[in-house]
C-alpha cells in the first residue's frame, strides 16, 4: 500500500468511495433512511475540491494504482474525512491513513487531533487512542445522524 497526497484527478474515484462505503459498510450502523441522506452528501464534488486544495488530503493506493482509501487533516488539527473502501476493509488502510495524520500533525506541531466519527468508525478510533468529547446529533436532509466528536492528544 502506498500513500500520496490526493489530487483532483482522484475526484471520481473518491466520490465513489466515499458512497459506496456509506451505503455498504455504514449500513449495519444506520438505518435506509439515514444512509440515504448521508449518502446524498458524495455528489458535493465541490467539497472534495476544497479539501483537496486546502487540507493535508492523502490516499492509499494497491499495487494496482486502485484508491483503497482517503484522510485529511486540516491546519487546526481537525481530522475531516477517512473512509475506506468496502472491498478493503480490516486490512490496516485505516490505520496506516492515521499513522499519516498523526505524522502530519506532529510535523506541524499540532498537540491535539479531533473529529467527528460514525458509529461505524468509534471502535476504530478509540482502540487508536482518541476518546469520545460528546456523542452529537447530526442533521443531514432533515434527517438526524448520530456521531461523535472524539480526540487524541499527541
Amino acid at each position: 500500500m502506498v500513500l500520496r497526497p490526493a489530487t483532483l484527478n482522484d475526484i471520481r474515484a473518491l466520490r465513489n468511495l466515499y458512497f459506496n462505503t456509506i451505503t455498504t459498510v455504514n449500513a449495519k450502523d444506520y438505518n435506509a433512511e439515514q444512509i440515504t441522506a448521508w449518502a446524498s452528501t458524495a455528489d458535493r464534488i465541490e467539497g472534495l475540491t476544497k479539501k483537496i486544495n486546502e487540507q493535508y488530503f492523502y490516499v492509499a493506493e494497491n499495487t494496482d494504482k486502485k484508491i483503497t482509501g482517503f484522510a485529511s487533516l486540516d491546519n487546526t488539527g481537525y481530522l475531516d474525512v477517512m473512509y475506506v473502501h468496502k472491498d478493503f476493509q480490516r486490512q490496516g488502510i485505516a490505520k496506516l491513513l492515521l499513522q499519516k495524520i498523526i505524522e502530519t500533525a506532529t510535523g506541524l506541531n499540532i498537540t491535539i487531533i479531533e473529529s467527528e466519527v460514525s458509529i461505524t468508525a468509534k471502535p476504530f478510533f478509540k482502540k487508536n487512542g482518541f476518546t469520545v468529547v460528546e456523542e452529537q446529533a447530526v442533521i443531514i436532509n432533515s434527517v438526524a445522524l448520530t456521531n461523535y466528536k472524539m480526540q487524541r492528544v499527541l
